[in-house]
Order: structure tokens, then sequence, then C-alpha cells
């Protein structure tokens, strides 16, 4: 059985007595592209961080290429890519001179995927890191994040500052990865239609819980708002995601009539976000 590149089990974090994590258990495996999905303020970045030692869980265990996440040896660190919400650093260097840094870090560089980005973002290297836009500054973080193609790429909010082109291209770029060097990739976002377009699988969290996980494909089949007229309707046989006085969000549909239903409806990412966020 191959061994996940990134594993959480049972994480619990707690800041100033506000529960941000609640016993979160997810792996990443390879040639995973993971969607994490949620509002700010859901415990998305903590989960990242916690997963790079930056954040140790109050209980728990998280395992990154077999290593406990706070115990990360060099060698594994070479091996783990990595671009925060708000991208820093280089200030003073140009493009060519920070990117010659970065790259001395890493064995495994690749220099045409590096030139090939930089092209493709239009990227001069001989500009300055003071004199780049946030958008393309988060562009360069990218770069740096993936040009040595790490075996785990964690990514928070990637692609924000991002231009709706640039977006597109960079997802495509991302998929591509995760196949061409069996990558596991997890990243979170808002954008529902930046997930849909790239993740093979989507987890949903909402207050610091994993509300769902499985593969995107299986989400769409399966999750379903369910109007009734009565309360008393029996839906037992489904995971419940959310429940209003005459609706419910559903998890575990498999077509079937469902007794006592006036309708049952297909949803998509965005709008099973808004019905239980809403």
């Amino acid at each position: 059985m191959t061994q996940p590149l990134l594993s959480y089990k049972n994480i619990y974090k707690q800041y100033n007595q506000r529960q941000i994590l609640s016993g979160i258990n997810l792996n990443v495996e390879p040639g995973m592209v993971i969607g994490l999905l949620g509002k700010n303020g859901a415990g998305k970045t903590t989960l990242l961080r916690s997963a790079l030692g930056l954040i140790k869980p109050d209980q728990g265990e998280i395992r990154v290429l077999g290593e406990l996440s706070h115990q990360l040896s060099a060698r594994n660190k070479e091996r783990i890519g990595y671009v925060a919400q708000q991208t820093f650093g280089y200030e003073g260097f140009k493009i060519a001179d920070a990117l010659a840094l970065h790259r001395s870090f890493y064995p495994n560089w690749d220099i045409q995927l590096e030139k090939k980005w930089l092209k493709r973002f239009e990227l001069n290297d001989h500009n300055a890191i003071n004199d780049l836009s946030i958008g393309q500054r988060q562009t360069l973080a990218l770069i740096m994040a993936m040009a040595y193609r790490p075996k785990l790429l964690i990514l928070d909010e990637p692609v924000a500052s991002l231009d709706p082109i640039a977006r597109r291209e960079f997802m495509s770029d991302l998929f591509e990865l995760a196949l061409e060097s069996e990558s596991g990739i997890l990243f979170s976002s808002h954008i529902t239609s930046d997930i849909e377009r790239v993740a093979s699988h989507i987890a949903l969290i909402k207050q610091g819980e994993l509300l769902l996980f499985n593969e995107l494909d299986v989400i769409r089949d399966t999750v379903r708002k369910v109007s009734f007229k009565e309360p008393t309707i029996d839906l037992s046989a489904y995971k419940i995601l959310n429940q209003q006085l005459n609706s419910a969000i559903i998890y575990g549909h498999m077509g079937e009539i469902i007794s006592g239903s006036l309708a049952v409806n297909t949803l998509s990412l965005e709008q099973l976000f808004v019905e239980l966020h809403g």
C-alpha cells in the first residue's frame, strides 16, 4: 500500500478558547489534487501551515513524507513546495538574482520549466522585485514553489491575486505537475470555478470541521438538495450536511426516490458552498 504524502490524523487546534480545527482526518496521496474549500476563518490556513510544522496541533498527528510535520528532515523539506497567501522576501533583488538564490537550495530545479513560466506569465527577469505588482509577486512565488517539481505542494489561496487568464493557465500547469511528477497537491481557495477546473478531490471545511472529502465527481453525483413539506421526512440513510425548515443538503444519494420529498435537485460546487454557508 502506498504511503500517503501527507496524513492528518484526528487533528485539533484551539486559539484563545476558540476551536480552529476539530477532528480532522485527511490523506493526500500521489497524483491527488485536493481543493480545500471553505469560508475565510474556516481553518484552511491553520490546516495548511500545520503540515509544514509552522503550527503544532493540540491533539493528533501529522505526517509529511513519512515524518512528523514538526520534525522534518532537510531532505524532505527539499521535496515540499509552499506558497502562502501573502508572499514576501527578496526585496532589493532582481527577478533573475532572486531565482538564482532560490534555485541554489534545490538540486532538482527544472530550469526549462522556470524559463517557460517566466515567458508564459510575462515576467522579465531583469525587473526588480520591488517594482512587481501583487499578482506578479504571487506568480513568481508559484514559480519558485513549482520549478523543482516537489512531491508535495501546499498552496494557500495561490491564485487570488492573479487575473482570470493567468489563473486558468496556472491551474492547467498545476494538474499537469501532479500527473507528470506523481505529486500530491493540497490547495485552498474560495473560488469554486478554479477548484472545479483542476481538483480531483474536494475537501470542504466549515468552522474547523471537515464536512466532506471525496472525489469531485462523486460529490457531484451524490450531493443533493431535498425539498419537503413535512419536517418529519426520513433522511437517516444519508449524511445531512445542512438542514433548514423545508429543505436539506444530503450526501450519499444514489438516484433513488426519497419518500416525502417535493424535489431532489443537483447542486454545482458554488451552489453547495452557498447552501452550506449562506
